[in-house]
């Protein structure tokens, strides 16, 4: 399903689905626990990757993005797209 005629935009969007997924459990788990999980090494690197990101908004179309509401109908999409995305990959490797 890729929508990019860049190399890297592919790549993206190969490689997106299981971090949202992540991104979407961490806020659906107590606050706790979320702290915990953002507590270890990979918390400081997630932090510089997001201000990568953001510092590119306007290169992606998603300047607005700081602006954008919580919304569950995205989420839904979006944890449907990586389950798809996990299907598609187990029948990948199924058929090689």
């Amino acid at each position: 399903m890729a929508t990019s005629q860049s190399e890297l935009g592919t790549e993206l969007e190969r490689r997106f689905y299981p971090l949202a997924e992540i991104v979407i459990r961490l806020r659906q788990v107590d606050p706790e626990e979320r702290r915990r999980a953002l507590q270890t090494p990979y918390g400081r690197h997630i932090g510089y990757v997001l201000r990568l990101l953001s510092g590119w908004a306007e290169d992606g179309d998603y300047a607005e993005w700081s602006k954008l509401p919580e919304n569950a109908n995205m989420e839904k999409q979006i944890l449907a797209r990586a389950t798809q995305h996990v299907r598609e990959k187990q029948v990948k490797q199924l058929y090689r």
